[in-house]
C-alpha cells in the first residue's frame, strides 16, 4: 500500500470519518433493502405455494354447493386429462354423493378425506384405514364411526342402499342389497357411514339414473396460473349469476382466492416500494462520493502539483489519492454487507461511491503543475 496514502488518512481523519460515516448510512440502507426485497420475493413464492385455493362447483345463483345432481361429466370435466384441459389445473378433486341406508342412515361415497369433516384431521376428524388404497377403491369397503366399528358382531355392515334423489320414473330397482365390509373408523360415534366414491358410482348406476354428483371442489395446483384456470374452466362451467332463474341446470364454480389476492397484492406492493427506494439510494451513493470526494480534494491543488513535480506520475497519484478516499468506505462496506449478508447491496454502494469520487479526484489530479504554479505566481 503507498504510503503516502496511510499518512494522509491519519493526518486528516475529520474527512475520512465522514466520508465512513456516509458510507456506512448508505451500506447499511442498501443491504437492508436488498435483504427485504428478497425476504419479500420468498413470502410471495411461498404465498402461492402454500395457499390452498379452493374452487367449488355450485348452482348458478352461488347459493347451494351440495346436493346438486349434477351429471358424471362434470366429473370428467374435472378428471378426465383425455377431453378436458382443466385436470391439468386441478388438485385433489373433492367429490361426494349422498345415498340412503336402510332407508334412515346417511351413506356418502367420497373421494378423498377432505370431503367430511369426520374423515379429515384438519378440522377435527380423522381415520383409521385398515386399507391405504381405500380411497382410490371401487369395492364394497366402508368406513363406520369407532362405536359402530366395535359393535359389530359379524364385521359386516348389511342392508338395503337407494338413492333419495332417484326419479323413479326411469329406473326399476330403487333399492340395492349389499355388503359392506368395514376397511377403517372414523373418531366418535353416530351411524353415519362412507364409502369409496368410484363404489357409489356404480351403486348409483344399479338403482338409479345413472351417476349423479351431489357436490363437487378442487384444489388450484398451480396459484399462479389461477386466470388461466378460470378462462379454462368457462368451457365447463358458468359464472355465478344471483338473478339466475331458479331451477337452471347450469352450475358455476366460484375461485375462493380472496384471501390470497389480499397477502400477494400486500406484498407486491412492498417489492414495488423497495424496487423504488434502491434506485435511490444508489443515487446517494454516487452523489455523496462526487460531493466528499469534490470537498477532500479540492484543496490539495499544491500538494497535487507538488507530488508531480517531484516525479509522481499522473498515474500514480491518481490511485494514490483515490485510494485515501476509498480505503474506509471500502471497509465499511465490507463490514455492512457481512453483518447483513447482502454482499450485493453493500457492493452497489461501494461502486457508485467509488465512481463519484473518481470523477472528483481524477479533476483534482488533472491539473498541469506548471500551469498551477503559474496561476499562483
Amino acid at each position: 500500500m503507498n504510503p503516502f496514502s496511510i499518512k494522509r488518512i491519519l493526518r486528516a481523519p475529520g474527512k475520512q470519518i465522514v466520508s465512513l460515516l456516509v458510507c456506512t448510512f448508505l451500506a447499511v440502507t442498501s443491504c437492508y433493502l436488498f435483504s427485504y426485497r428478497v425476504e419479500q420475493a420468498r413470502s410471495l413464492a411461498e404465498a402461492y405455494e402454500s395457499a390452498g385455493v379452493l374452487c367449488v362447483v355450485t348452482d348458478i345463483t352461488g347459493t347451494q354447493s351440495d346436493h346438486l345432481r349434477m351429471g358424471y361429466g362434470a366429473v370428467s370435466a374435472v378428471t378426465d386429462r383425455t377431453f378436458y384441459r382443466l385436470p391439468d389445473y386441478v388438485k385433489e378433486p373433492r367429490m361426494t354423493k349422498e345415498l340412503l341406508f336402510n332407508e334412515s342412515v346417511p351413506i356418502i361415497a367420497v373421494s378423498c378425506p377432505a370431503c367430511a369433516d369426520e374423515l379429515d384431521p384438519t378440522r377435527g376428524g380423522g381415520v383409521t384405514l385398515f386399507r391405504e388404497d381405500f380411497f382410490d377403491s371401487d369395492e364394497m369397503i366402508c368406513l363406520v364411526s369407532e362405536e359402530a366399528y366395535l359393535s359389530l358382531a359379524d364385521g359386516i355392515v348389511s342392508g338395503g342402499v337407494r338413492d333419495p334423489c332417484a326419479d323413479q320414473r326411469f329406473v326399476e330397482t330403487v333399492t340395492e342389497q349389499v355388503e359392506l365390509v368395514p376397511a377403517g373408523y372414523f373418531k366418535g360415534v353416530g351411524e353415519k357411514i362412507f364409502i369409496p366414491f368410484e363404489t357409489g358410482m356404480q351403486l348409483c348406476n344399479t338403482i338409479s339414473d345413472g351417476g349423479r354428483v351431489d357436490s363437487l371442489s378442487f384444489l388450484a395446483k398451480d396459484n399462479t396460473k389461477l386466470d388461466e384456470l378460470k378462462d379454462v374452466a368457462s368451457d365447463v362451467f358458468g359464472t355465478v349469476d344471483p338473478y339466475a332463474e331458479t331451477g337452471t341446470r347450469s352450475f358455476a364454480l366460484t375461485v375462493h382466492d380472496e384471501n390470497l389476492k389480499t397477502t400477494v397484492a400486500a406484498i407486491e406492493s412492498n417489492i414495488r416500494r423497495t424496487n423504488w427506494l434502491i434506485p435511490i439510494t444508489l443515487a446517494l451513493a454516487i452523489t455523496a462520493g462526487l460531493l466528499l470526494g469534490f470537498i477532500a480534494t479540492r484543496n490539495e491543488s499544491n500538494t497535487y502539483a507538488l507530488m508531480r513535480s517531484v516525479g509522481m506520475t499522473k498515474r500514480k497519484l491518481f490511485f494514490a489519492a483515490l485510494l485515501e478516499q476509498l480505503l474506509l468506505p471500502l471497509v465499511a462496506c465490507a463490514v455492512m454487507g457481512a453483518v447483513f449478508r447482502a454482499p450485493l447491496g453493500a457492493l452497489a454502494v461501494f461502486l457508485l461511491y467509488a465512481l463519484g469520487c473518481t470523477a472528483a479526484v481524477l479533476r483534482a489530479v488533472s491539473v498541469s503543475p506548471t500551469k498551477l504554479l503559474r496561476e499562483q505566481e
